[in-house]
């Protein structure tokens, strides 16, 4: 291992010939002594993991300090050296870095999404306070995810799908792209084994006609850049399996209608030259505007800049071209490691724009305790889609793809989006949930009087808006179920007065509302209030135990249709309330759920991600889970894109039929030559036997995407 380490010495004082050495040193024997008698689960010795830890980072042309870090980074949590120890041999500076991913790792035995979310705010917190702790992370998860195959199945999509949901995110947050990537497609493997094999299927078969037009492409433009003389390299490359998958859900279309399948990278010396080339460009082939993109002009929030232009090539192609300069390309590999300075520690990164997302973050941890909340809110705004608009002076503001005049007012100022009145998008008057396009001009108009409303957060996309108008709600509503609450509490101490004779006063009040576990009237106003907390018969048993026979609160009627839903669920806490299937996302047994108490419906039980559940309440959810009742068919609905061939409608209905399901609704619909698209609808009794039936639909000859539906 000795070797690796001054191969490792020899990287670093290739890009920085003043690196302390004696640091490095020092950090690999101490590293080399804690890991001695530990091995991974690949059977390699265990320094090995921290070396290439460490490597990943020297090849990003990080500072000593950082690697020495790197080299140190699992020692307090796999060995007896301690925090302290560490902050003695080598300082404040480097303990803290190992002390931050530390507590990054140290995360408790919550449930999967609790987990999910207590390790992003821990990355979030830890990166605000020194980017390098981030930096060592993705390091460590990186090399974790080359080595899964020694681990357990379960293992290996555990720790692949929070790579997706957590670590490639905040990597493409930081502009990391090549790390970002490198997650992103390794992960993707284990996640999603089945569509990852018949894509890459796919592009296997393609690349046999791609990799020909893709070189003759090439040539092409190597022969306008010596025409201009012009410095440039040329890459080329097949769209990435997780990209195309992403893709293909959410247009639901099939790989032939991916236009970006197929991409070209020019990588030149100016902006000039940028500009140069890719007028050219657009001179000797056809482009498509709509595809055309200027991230040099408008930058990504997370400093990406490149041209992103599609080209037709005469032959029925299409294929997208990147221009960019060599110090772009940098920085979209790179990303916040591109300008490392040694001399200036951390101070060049104080305003940073990509880390100004991660302090709005905080800003929200603040306002939200609730783990699954807060993961929720941010988990959206890690990877977004974006557009460009403009204020009437000129400022781009980078937002989500879908924002709203609500989400532009937000993001130039919270009071701004407070007291938003209208807006002006390109001098015309539109309505608040008119979605912007990149390049609009936006005006907002404000008024004293003009509140935030609830009716906002279903046209709001971006994680500031929501939070500040959500926050905006949960105050109002606070008030208005504290005054309820007293209502409600007034009227039941008037009646236990009058029919019992009953005295009180506020000592005697706050003593029996301790019983129920309440240290202030207010939160048991306002629970009350909100129909978080019932009082029923036992619980005021609890507060007037001198009542034999209390008069109990009039329960609720329970209708026949909530009578039958009992039968199929339990609800925390409740035995009289009304409770409905949610049509947005038709939960059926077997779906993890959750009850949502509404102001009118009653309760409405949605599956746990649902889309819908994003913008309400933590205090109005209530756990739900599925009887042992089998009497029950749920209707679910199916698009399934099929070849156009005879037999096909027969085969589907065949699936149903092997698996005892019924189909209610089937309709064909004609989307080209060669493809039809069969909407279905069926009954089942649980996932079990939906699951079932989908994989057959998905492995029959002729039938090319299978997507449920959300909605009936």
């Amino acid at each position: 291992m000795i070797k690796r380490f001054f191969e490792l010495q020899e990287k670093v004082l290739g890009y920085y010939n003043n690196a302390n050495t004696d640091l490095l040193k020092k950090a690999y024997t101490i590293a080399a002594d804690a890991h001695i008698n530990q091995k991974r689960a690949t059977d390699e010795p265990y320094i090995t993991h921290p070396l290439e830890v460490a490597g990943t980072l020297a090849d990003m042309k990080l500072d000593e300090i950082s690697i020495a870090a790197a080299l140190l980074h699992d020692v307090v949590e796999d060995s007896d050296y301690t925090i302290e120890k560490i902050t003695d041999l080598f300082g404040k500076e480097i303990s803290d870095i190992v002390w931050g991913v530390t507590k990054i790792s140290k995360i408790s035995d919550f449930d999967a999404e609790n987990a999910k979310a207590e390790t992003l705010k821990k990355m979030i917190i830890a990166m605000t306070n020194d980017v390098r702790v981030i930096m060592i992370k993705l390091a460590d998860r990186l090399h974790n995810i080359k080595t899964l195959d020694a681990l357990t199945e379960e293992k290996r999509k555990r720790i692949a799908r929070e790579t997706l949901d957590i670590y490639a995110p905040i990597a493409y947050r930081l502009g990391m792209g090549k790390i970002k990537t490198l997650l992103e497609d390794i992960s993707f493997r284990y996640v999603y084994p089945d569509e990852y094999k018949r894509i890459n299927t796919e592009i296997k078969d393609k690349r046999v006609w791609a990799i020909p037009k893709l070189e003759k492409l090439k040539s092409e433009i190597a022969e306008i850049l010596q025409q201009y003389n012009i410095a440039g390299t040329i890459y080329y490359r097949i769209k990435r399996e997780i990209s195309i998958y992403r893709k293909l859900i959410r247009q639901n279309i099939t790989v032939d209608r991916v236009y970006d399948l197929l991409a070209l990278r020019v990588v030149t010396d100016s902006i000039e030259n940028c500009y140069l080339l890719m007028g050219e460009i657009h001179q000797h082939w056809q482009y498509i505007p709509a595809r055309w993109r200027d991230f040099i002009a408008t930058p990504k929030s997370n400093g990406y800049q490149s041209i992103h232009t599609t080209i037709l090539t005469g032959d029925g192609g299409k294929v997208e071209i990147q221009i960019r300069t060599t110090e772009m390309h940098q920085i979209a590999e790179e990303g916040i490691a591109a300008h490392w300075q040694y001399k200036e520690g951390l101070n060049f990164l104080e305003n940073d724009v990509r880390l100004q997302w991660f302090r709005d973050m905080i800003d929200a941890h603040k306002e939200s305790s609730s783990p699954k909340d807060f993961l929720s809110l941010v988990k959206g705004d890690l990877t977004p889609n974006e557009i460009y608009v403009f204020t009437p002076k000129g400022k781009v503001i980078n937002l989500k793809r879908d924002s709203t005049p609500i989400d532009f007012a937000y993001a130039i100022h919270t009071e701004v989006g407070s007291h938003c009145k209208g807006a002006f998008v390109n001098e015309q008057w539109v309505p608040l949930r008119t979605i912007l396009n990149s390049g609009d001009v936006v005006e907002v108009v404000t008024a004293k009087n003009a509140k935030p409303s609830s009716d906002w957060l279903k046209y709001v996309v971006t994680t500031k808006a929501r939070k500040k108008i959500m926050s905006f709600i949960q105050k109002r509503e606070n008030t208005l179920f504290l005054e309820k609450g007293k209502k409600l509490w007034g009227r039941i101490l008037r009646e236990y007065k009058k029919k019992h004779n009953l005295k009180f006063n506020e000592e005697d009040l706050k003593k029996r509302i301790k019983k129920l576990h309440y240290n202030d009237m207010e939160t048991f106003f306002r629970e009350i209030g909100s129909n978080k907390k019932n009082l029923d018969k036992k619980s005021l048993i609890h507060l007037f135990p001198e009542v034999s026979a209390p008069e109990v609160v009039p329960e609720k009627k329970v209708t026949q249709k909530t009578s039958q839903i009992y039968k199929l669920v339990n609800v925390e806490g409740y035995q009289d309330i009304d409770i409905v299937f949610a049509r947005c996302c038709t939960p059926i047994k077997g779906d993890n759920i959750a009850g949502y108490i509404t102001q009118k419906r009653g309760l409405v039980i949605h599956r746990e991600n649902c889309s819908n559940l994003k913008n309400v309440f933590p205090s109005r959810i209530k756990s739900v889970y599925w009887n042992e009742n089998n009497d029950y068919s749920y209707l679910v609905k199916y698009d399934l894109v099929v070849e156009d061939r005879p037999g096909i409608l027969s085969a589907v209905s065949s699936i149903t039929a092997d698996h005892h399901s019924n189909i209610k609704k089937i309709e064909i619909e004609k989307m080209s030559n060669n493809l039809s698209k069969i909407k279905l609808a069926f009954e089942v009794k649980d996932t079990q036997q939906l699951h079932k039936i989908q994989k057959e639909l998905k492995n029959s000859r002729g039938v090319t995407s299978v997507v449920r539906k959300k909605t009936l």
